[in-house]
């Protein structure tokens, strides 16, 4: 179970989603009627990155809203207000997350039956312990089991294209428009592509550890091989690393093995924080790479900055 699903569990029960909304339905679809009517269309995304795309695509055609956008939060840890659950039921379209990330997203998404819901869990198959949570087709060809689909290295495609599709649903007329937008923030891609290409010829061959798996997408896409997934599992559910996690973290590091460990700065645990640590310690580059994206830097900007400080520790 991911750490989202806990705290859903424990903060703000399903019974509890329902009640919230139910308090704005009736003011809210009487807003959303009147902003279709006018041509607008209101986006709300779970998350800032999602929300950047979003609103590169729809241009002035509408209002895109992200609801995490505090870059020092605990995505893990967010709770949805009445506001977000109005923001919610007012929406046209909503963008979620999904894998067990954001679950009230997910959820707030259902009770909008007039909203077209994108969910990037569905986009990549997002399978768990062999389970496809969101839709019952089987797509082996790219699913995938780690929750953090921001840091696929297409991400930004494939939601661009879905946003194309869904947007032009809404608006057929605009569809050229909407796919022009796609196609300008693609281009403004060039760089970060670029990036991805350097890493993935300088990480050939080469083993990395992670004290927790938030990068490990856009590594295994470049054609790394993460070592001691089990460690980096461990803590992403907020448990401790096992006596034997432990051992093969420090052995593979005295082995040679490892070229570059992976540490999310904004993880709290001991055991995270002393594994990085040793591999200090033991001359292994460390780079950081972190769950939400950093005040005034853009998507594309984020993930760059990470590559290349990823790239100059593999030289």
């Amino acid at each position: 179970m991911k750490k989202q699903n806990r705290r859903w569990v424990l903060a703000i029960p399903a019974v509890a989603v329902v009640a919230m909304i139910g308090g704005v339905i009736y003011q809210a679809a009487t807003k959303n009627a009147t902003d279709r009517q006018s041509g607008k269309i209101k986006v709300v995304a779970s998350l800032d990155s999602y929300g950047e795309i979003a609103k590169a695509i729809l241009g002035n055609q509408g209002s895109v809203t992200s609801v995490m956008d505090d870059p020092d939060m605990d995505p893990h840890e967010f709770e949805p207000t009445t506001s977000d659950a109005k923001l919610y039921q007012q929406a046209n379209v909503i963008i979620s997350n999904g894998g067990g990330f954001d679950n009230w997203s997910l959820n707030f998404a259902k009770q909008n039956k007039d909203a077209k819901a994108v969910s990037l869990a569905k986009l990549y198959h997002y399978t768990d312990g062999g389970h496809d949570h969101e839709t019952d087709h089987d797509h082996d060809d790219d699913a995938i089991g780690n929750e953090h689909f921001w840091y696929k290295t297409d991400a930004a495609e494939r939601l661009s294209k879905q946003l194309v599709k869904t947007y032009a649903q809404l608006e057929p007329s605009k569809k050229a428009y909407f796919q022009a937008n796609a196609d300008k923030y693609m281009a403004s891609l060039t760089d970060l592509q670029a990036m991805q290409k350097q890493v993935k010829a300088d990480l050939k061959g080469k083993d990395v550890m992670a004290t927790e798996p938030v990068f490990d997408n856009t590594l295994i896409d470049l054609g790394a091989t993460v070592l001691n997934q089990s460690f980096s599992k461990a803590v992403d559910e907020h448990q401790d690393p096992t006596p034997a996690d432990i051992r093969a973290w420090n052995s593979a590091i005295d082995d040679g093995k490892v070229a570059v460990v992976i540490y999310n700065p904004q993880s709290t645990g001991k055991l995270a924080k002393q594994a990085m640590q040793y591999a200090k310690d033991h001359d292994v580059p460390v780079v950081q790479a972190t769950e939400t994206r950093p005040k005034g830097d853009t998507y594309a900007e984020w993930q760059y900055k990470q590559l290349k400080a990823l790239d100059e520790a593999l030289k």
